[in-house]
């Protein structure tokens, strides 16, 4: 069942990427600042604890979901947009408008690179607890609200930690081994 979600995920991808190349090759910069702004919207929206650090308290009532779909269609969401930003023919744009173009792909090309390589998700357990740590300490650390509001908002996080916990148990499937070979004995 997981193999068939992945080779699914794969086609949707290999197709959604098509689609965007062929919509890109006549893009303008509006079109990347489009892109760009859409992208940073749906980020602080997959990634509430985040955003509430950024200072961005729309979803502090929320954590991120680390089920296997949601981390599937993010990381599919990432591809697809590295894949519009590179399909975008820069050559007659401005200096800075190319500039623009370059660091924004190269912040997804990070993101995507990350996903990949370091598969923070199956392999660190810190993931998990920096979620549920961050997710309060973000909303404590500042007096951006009343009082209430902030303390409704981390009880409404706090009841979702045993699931995100729950969510880390069932993702590491190849966490990290903690050396001790180089440690002194006792």
């Amino acid at each position: 069942m997981k193999l068939l979600l992945m080779l699914l995920t794969l086609f949707v991808a290999n197709m959604a990427t098509i689609k965007i190349a062929n919509a890109q090759a006549n893009a303008t910069p509006a079109d990347l600042h489009k892109l760009a702004s859409d992208y940073y919207n749906w980020r602080n929206l997959q990634f509430p604890v985040a955003s509430s650090d950024a200072g961005l308290h729309t979803w502090d009532h929320k954590l991120t979901e680390y089920g296997l779909s949601a981390l599937l269609a993010r990381r599919l969401h990432f591809k697809e947009v590295l894949a519009g930003v590179k399909a975008m023919q820069t050559e007659k744009w401005s200096k800075d408008d190319r500039i623009d173009w370059l660091l924004f792909r190269s912040q997804v090309e990070g993101v995507v690179f990350f996903d990949r390589v370091m598969d923070f998700e199956e392999t660190d357990p810190q993931t998990y607890v920096n979620e549920c740590s961050n997710g309060i300490f973000s909303l404590l650390k500042k007096d951006y609200d009343t009082p209430r509001n902030r303390s409704l908002a981390a009880t409404a996080r706090l009841k979702q930690m045993p699931f995100v916990i729950e969510q880390g148990k069932r993702n590491l499937n190849k966490p990290v081994r903690l050396s001790t070979a180089s440690s002194p004995t006792a």
